[in-house]
């Protein structure tokens, strides 16, 4: 943002930029403050800034202020909403949990929606637990994009959530047969200089002795926070002292304790994973923020997540 505050002149692609970085973090207000500047300044808005709009309101849970957004597109700056922009608000109500006014939307849409839509529908029902809506989002992708295998892999999570094993179990015996492997969750982290990955249950690392100690002392430690965590996050059929060993193992929890003994005190801990965070790692991540006062931030294949005293900046939103 200082490179953008200094431009002698912002045309609407380095606003959109700047909207789009807001998005990214999560800051929704900050966005729509910057656009209402944007057209304050004469700037005309176009189809993509829009995007980043809706993406910020999706952040930020501003259910009211996207559907605002939305129709002004056409009734003030006559702009016709294009596929892209339906999907932002399908995603915006999902993540709020108004699936099924989602559902509805995609309904009357004037063009086909496609996989990425659907996609969003059927991320949205893991989140609130509706797996019947869920095995109807996956029936549809399935049509659409039958190459996208991932979607068996969320759908048989959907139901392991649920309990719902023998569920599971069909969804796992299809993937087998089409020799589709679950992607491992694989955690990053830089110490001087160097990356550091982990994958979920991951031993092989030079230091992991000590990494498993300083594991051990971190749940020691959260647990008399009054931590409990949440086994729904574990995807097998296992007891339940197997599910906390398991929860454990996380890769992020892996890179944080690793970041824990590798760094000084007060030095940020930066980790960048490939899956979404479970909501126990993101509770992991509150609590160390706080009792080891350091910064955490973390980077999934969603979004950023900036931890600090206990606080992250999603809002438990994401």
């Amino acid at each position: 943002m200082q490179i953008f505050n200094k431009m002698a002149r912002r045309d609407v692609s380095a606003w959109t930029a700047a909207i789009g970085a807001m998005a990214m973090e999560g800051n929704g207000e900050q966005a729509i403050e910057l656009f209402n500047e944007m057209l304050g300044q004469g700037v005309k808005p176009d189809e993509v800034v829009f995007v980043a709009l809706l993406t910020a309101c999706s952040h930020g849970r501003s259910v009211d202020q996207g559907w605002d957004l939305f129709r002004s597109m056409k009734e003030i700056h006559g702009i016709s909403p294009q596929i892209v922009h339906y999907g932002c608000m399908v995603d915006l109500l999902s993540r709020a949990g108004f699936l099924e006014e989602a559902l509805d939307l995609i309904k009357s849409m004037p063009m086909e929606p496609n996989d990425v839509i659907w996609g969003s529908l059927l991320a949205a029902c893991r989140k609130h637990k509706n797996v019947e809506l869920a095995a109807y989002a996956a029936e549809r992708i399935t049509e659409l994009a039958p190459e996208r295998t991932g979607i068996h892999v969320l759908l048989s999570n959907i139901y392991a959530s649920a309990g719902k094993w023998t569920e599971v179990a069909k969804v796992r015996l299809q993937l087998k047969e089409k020799g589709v492997h679950k992607m491992p969750g694989s955690s990053s982290t830089e110490v001087n200089g160097i990356i550091h990955e982990f994958t979920s249950g991951d031993e092989s690392h030079s230091e992991n002795t000590q990494i498993a100690m300083m594991l051990q002392e971190i749940n020691y430690r959260l647990r008399d926070a009054g931590h409990v965590p949440d086994l729904t996050n574990v995807m097998l059929d296992v007891d339940e002292q197997e599910k906390e060993y398991l929860l454990s193992r996380h890769s992020e929890k892996l890179a944080i304790a690793f970041g824990l003994i590798s760094t000084g005190q007060g030095m940020p801990i930066r980790v960048v994973k490939n899956l979404r965070m479970c909501t126990d790692c993101h509770s992991f991540s509150k609590l160390v923020s706080r009792i080891y006062e350091r910064e955490i931030v973390i980077r999934d294949n969603n979004r950023f997540h900036f931890f600090r005293q206990g606080y992250c900046s999603c809002c438990d939103y994401w």
